[in-house]
């Protein structure tokens, strides 16, 4: 029945395809090895070869390489090719900033993903049982988990931090009573882990001290968990379905920036306003990360009361930003891209010579003393005696637009009207004569200055093309 049954499950979840080698993670342990067994009963039926692998991680001593030889022999022994390595973990522990745990798991998974890549596979195959569900759904409910923490482990996912690489988990409806019981019919050898019962460790302190309390009080607990994962599982599914109908079409993503209009993200539901910053976060951070429940809270709070050109750090290489045209969850070293924008470096200042005709940005500046109007851009008649310079703004500046009778502005005040981005306001083109701006570039088009005054300091005139 449980040959049966995992053979169900497999095939409903499409975990393989035909002709598919998987590698399949073997510690030596009663789990391990029944799921080694079943897959060898049921390769012919799912069209699959098996390649065995197994990692000692460096903490159990001599017992550890003793698994390890375990599992070669017994790959041997089935005629299986095999891979095993060794790990420091203590050593990964320090290095990495991490508990003893979490870098067991890391370099677990690391090295499972090694041997896939090098074996040409793209699959691997653990162990993982309902008892080890239930584990995980009361850690990550200890942890303040969301409703992605209670859909728990699946059937078929992506090996954390090896998104290339499927993680399958064909045990993950069965007992560990009901894996004993396979062991014992089929007479498969297993070593057994002495840590198992050390409760120093988290995974084991919740199984001992807190699933098998819970399981008192209901004695089906692993299936009301198997329950509660499905329910779960389906919420999310929907949940995911609107965030891609009603969220990413209202997005401007790009190379480590995920953006979104202010008015439209205070149109959604707060479960996709929190799914914006949970997803933007995960896609943005150089590094496999999670953002607690209570900051996410936050940081949506801050979302909506945040002004223009607040900025928030999410770590140490993201911010989440409030600009004119959104809100933006960007890597800090993200390329700042302002396709629209014709930018110079902030600080040039060029002398804008007669005859000389400039071509550089992007821009089309030409001085001369041609008669008549320009040939292309816009133009402006200016006295002869006039220095112009192109050059960024500088405190102080003023601008005096056509149309406002000779009423000038600060340059930022205008520049924040026009709702231009803070970071790049030092870097748009001005030009200037005699130290008075009397251009502005903005993307495709010059804003011009009402320049009577300048016109007429002088009888002979040249002709200012921009373009």
């Amino acid at each position: 029945m449980l040959l049966e049954a995992v053979l169900n499950s497999l095939r409903r979840h499409e975990a393989f395809a035909d002709g598919e080698l998987a590698v399949v993670a073997v510690s030596g342990g009663g789990d391990s090895v029944a799921l080694l067994h079943l897959l060898i009963q049921l390769r012919e039926a799912l069209g699959i070869d098996l390649h065995v692998a197994s990692l000692n991680h460096g903490l159990r001593g001599e017992a550890g390489r003793s698994d390890l030889e375990f599992v070669a022999e017994l790959a041997a022994r089935w005629r299986l090719p095999y891979t095993i390595d060794n790990a420091d973990v203590a050593r990964h522990s320090a290095d990495w900033g991490i508990g003893l745990e979490q870098a067991a798991r890391r370099a677990r998974y690391a090295f499972l993903a090694r041997v896939a890549r090098k074996q040409g596979s793209a699959c691997v195959a653990v162990g993982h049982h309902s008892l080890d569900q239930a584990e995980t759904i009361v850690m990550n409910i200890a942890r303040g988990s969301g409703l992605s923490g209670l859909r728990g482990m699946r059937v078929v996912s992506r090996m954390p931090g090896q998104q290339d690489i499927r993680l399958l988990r064909p045990l993950l409806g069965v007992s560990k009573d009901d894996l004993a019981s396979y062991c014992r019919q089929h007479k498969l050898p297993f070593r057994l882990d002495e840590t198992n019962a050390d409760i120093s460790y988290s995974r084991n302190f919740v199984r001992h001290e807190i699933v098998s309390r819970l399981a008192r009080l209901n004695p089906d607990l692993l299936r009301a968990i198997e329950r509660l994962t499905e329910s779960a599982a389906v919420d999310e599914e929907f949940l995911a379905a609107c965030f891609d109908r009603d969220v990413m079409p209202k997005l401007r993503i790009s190379p480590g920036r995920w953006q979104i209009g202010t008015d439209d993200f205070a149109s959604l539901h707060s479960a996709l306003q929190r799914r914006f910053v949970i997803k933007a976060y995960k896609v943005v951070a150089p590094e496999p990360a999670a953002l607690s429940h209570d900051l996410v809270l936050d940081l949506v709070a801050w979302s909506q009361a945040a002004r223009v050109g607040d900025r928030r750090d999410m770590s140490g290489a993201v911010q989440i930003c409030l600009r004119y045209d959104g809100i933006s969850i960007e890597r800090k070293d993200a390329d700042m891209r302002f396709e629209s924008y014709r930018l110079i470096p902030a600080g040039i200042d060029k002398r804008i010579a007669l005859g000389m005709t400039f071509l550089e940005y992007g821009l089309s500046i030409r001085l001369s003393p041609a008669e008549g109007e320009g040939d292309e851009g816009v133009s402006l008649r200016l006295a002869d005696e006039l220095e112009l310079r192109l050059r960024t703004r500088r405190p102080g500046d003023r601008f005096a637009p056509k149309g406002m009778g000779g009423h000038s502005r600060k340059i930022k005040r205008w520049m924040i009207d026009r709702k231009i981005p803070r970071e790049i306001r030092d870097r748009i083109p001005l030009v200037c004569a005699d130290g008075e701006v009397i251009a502005i570039c903005l993307g495709e088009n010059w804003h011009l200055a009402d320049a009577t005054r300048l016109q007429q300091q002088a009888p002979d005139s040249v002709m200012l093309s921009l373009a």
